[in-house]
């Protein structure tokens, strides 16, 4: 039976057990320079295989939640260090049989290294497969991150160095960070537009999070919509099915829930609520590229807006 422990406690455990451990996998949503370099220290003779995933955000750089030159240290010292832009779990696997699960990023204040650091809390558990194969979802849909590519993500930042973090992208242009390819809950929205919802305020990088914080601005919340994996896997399904007639909702809903990559997979009818809060904002940002219509007394269905010498 497991119970709490403080980060103060997480951080003493952690610098008994790593020195002598040959696998570590972190997952933070945000990590900083001196809980990268606390890190390095402690593994430095061991030098065990080490992999980093976090959520890495423009925003997060940006305001300081996540340090760049961190993550280069990281990199130099031979660490797979990847990124995953909905992540906000804090789990520290060590070798094949502990697990730490809490609130305590790998950062300076996440773990109590410095003065006036967080309180936090997580529980330390034995690794069952499930959860080892849980962890090893998450590290197979990040995307690994290169000096190279550290350096473009500064270079872009640095023309926003004046800016309000509201007018950041919520993710990396495609040419620096390619979104992975793997559909999640998380990609969708949570509610229809509108709707202030505490998952946005807790987590802003999400794309809708992105778009409500955008809505006085429809050209942007448009735009941003348009550039949504979620909408980009439905003008995909209506280009695969086009020889066939219109999709129904209820095919659209079967074609979903074989896509989402979400471990376990979500109930079908929270899937065909993604679905509606998707059509609602389609219907707001999007309908001069897809129509959503009802035939009859049938259920919605979608195509493309025929527009002429448009050839989708």
């Amino acid at each position: 039976m497991s119970s709490l422990i403080s980060n103060t406690e997480l951080t003493s455990q952690l610098e008994s057990i790593l020195p002598s451990c040959n696998e570590l996998t972190i997952i933070s949503a945000f990590m900083t320079q001196p809980a990268t370099r606390w890190l390095g220290q402690l593994i430095s003779n061991n030098k065990p295989k080490v992999q980093l995933i976090g959520r890495f955000t423009p925003v997060d750089f940006a305001n300081g939640a996540s340090d760049l030159n961190a993550l280069r240290d990281c990199i130099n010292n031979g660490y797979q260090v990847k990124a995953l832009v909905n992540l906000h779990a804090k789990i520290y696997q060590i070798d094949h049989d502990t697990i730490f699960n809490g609130s305590a990023n790998l950062t300076g204040k996440g773990l109590a290294l410095i003065n006036n650091g967080n309180l936090e809390s997580c529980s330390r558990v034995n690794a069952c497969e499930q959860s080892k194969a849980f962890i090893n979802k998450i590290v197979e849909s990040a995307t690994d991150l290169t000096l190279s590519m550290l350096d473009k993500m500064q270079r872009f930042l640095e023309q926003f160095d004046e800016a309000d973090d509201a007018e950041l992208p919520a993710v990396w242009p495609e040419e620096i960070l390619p979104q992975t390819t793997e559909l999640f809950v998380s990609d969708f929205p949570l509610g229809k537009p509108g709707v202030a919802l505490n998952e946005y305020q807790l987590n802003p990088s999400l794309p809708f999070a992105q778009i409500e914080n955008a809505k006085s601005d429809f050209s942007l919340a448009s735009t941003l919509f348009k550039q949504t994996k979620a909408y980009g896997w439905l003008k995909k399904q209506i280009i695969e099915n086009q020889s066939k007639r219109d999709l129904g909702f209820g095919q659209i809903s079967r074609l979903l829930h074989d896509a989402l990559a979400d471990d376990p997979a979500p109930y079908r009818q929270e899937i065909k609520d993604l679905q509606a809060n998707l059509y609602s904002y389609l219907k707001l940002y999007a309908s001069d590229e897809i129509e959503v219509y009802m035939p009859g007394r049938r259920s919605e269905v979608i195509r493309f807006v025929m527009r002429k010498g448009i050839d989708y």
